[in-house]
């Protein structure tokens, strides 16, 4: 069958990972829904990551551009690192 005869979604699929893979998730999530995360990497490691490179002398601000989080968001990681550690 033609990839012009698939769903949508596998074409798009197809177009970012080629045929061959596209049919590898069909055939093991077809019927399934994804979600996936906005960050590949886990909270705990980037948890770390900003603790790590605050102590290393990086600024809020360049933490919050390196890791594309809120200067909020890594002054609670900070937070959370005084509170545990």
């Amino acid at each position: 069958m033609a990839h012009s005869d698939w769903q949508v979604i596998y074409q798009e699929l197809a177009d970012v990972i080629g045929e061959e893979a596209t049919l590898k998730v069909f055939m093991n999530f077809r019927g399934s829904t994804a979600n996936f995360p906005l960050n590949l990497v886990r909270h705990d490691v980037t948890l770390q990551h900003v603790q790590f490179d605050y102590q290393q002398g990086c600024s809020i601000h360049q933490l919050s551009q390196k890791y594309d989080l809120a200067e909020r968001t890594v002054r609670n990681y900070l937070q959370h690192n005084r509170q545990t550690g």
